[in-house]
């Protein structure tokens, strides 16, 4: 059975009927059955597909199937498939793979892969979908605690020390965020406390001045009453002397 495009599908029986050939795809490609992976790679992938691994890259179907013997050859166990996610035109599988050397058994470590199936259209509006690119992710924390002594290196020692680092960096970096806080409302206020008092200075300069100018004023009128005075009694005395 072929994968069709099923984006566009809106029937329950599609995505059913999608999601079974998908589960069976998925499941023959990494058993270690000769017969089912090689008729898995000849249908249902592109001949120029690319497979990709952070150890490796080649493309072709022919270099895939060699490069999956070679690995059945050096494993001794098969991988198992931990969950299948598809949307149509991207698989995700997630499975571990138990490293188990056939010349050490007694070896066995387990790592968390993550495998990323890339559909494409045959022909133009066929709908009919081949795998064009095979990619397998490995994080560097499943290869750290796939290692036992390793892993508790890594859970015990490194983990816990980069996180006292981080919990003091961020401390410090708190306390100086509010010092500077602190610092800038108080110049805030330092600021606003010297307008007010320049404010009330001149205030205060206006009202004084406008008390001199009002004091100089009654003197000159106090100046002028005093001289008209002056200028009455000067008449006066001398009409009594006429």
């Amino acid at each position: 059975m072929d994968v069709y495009d099923t984006t566009n599908s809106v029937t329950e029986d599609g995505y059913s009927n999608c999601d079974e050939i998908i589960t069976r795809v998925v499941t023959d490609l990494f058993s270690y059955d000769d017969t089912k992976r090689a008729r898995i790679l000849d249908h249902y992938y592109l001949p120029n597909s690319t497979f990709v691994s952070p150890i490796l890259r080649t493309s072709g179907v022919h270099n895939i199937k060699h490069t999956l013997l070679v690995w059945k050859a050096l494993n001794k166990e098969a991988p198992t498939i931990n969950n299948i996610c598809f949307n149509g035109k991207t698989c995700v599988v997630f499975l571990t793979q138990t490293l188990c050397p056939r010349m050490f058994p007694l070896l066995r470590i387990s790592l968390p892969v993550t495998v990323v199936l890339e559909f494409r259209e045959t022909d133009k509006d066929s709908g009919l979908l081949k795998i064009e690119t095979h990619e397998e992710h490995w994080t560097i924390e499943g290869i750290l605690k796939a290692i036992p002594f390793v892993s508790f290196w890594y859970d015990h020692v490194v983990r816990t020390m980069i996180g006292k680092l981080l919990a003091t960096t961020g401390e410090a970096v708190y306390t100086a965020t509010e010092t500077a806080s602190l610092l800038v409302l108080r110049s805030k206020e330092i600021e606003e406390a010297r307008r007010r008092l320049e404010s009330s200075s001149s205030y205060h300069y206006r009202d004084d001045h406008n008390k001199e100018e009002e004091m100089k004023k009654e003197s000159n009128v106090q100046v002028m009453m005093l001289r008209i005075k002056d200028s009455c009694s000067t008449d006066d005395d001398d009409d009594d002397e006429r």
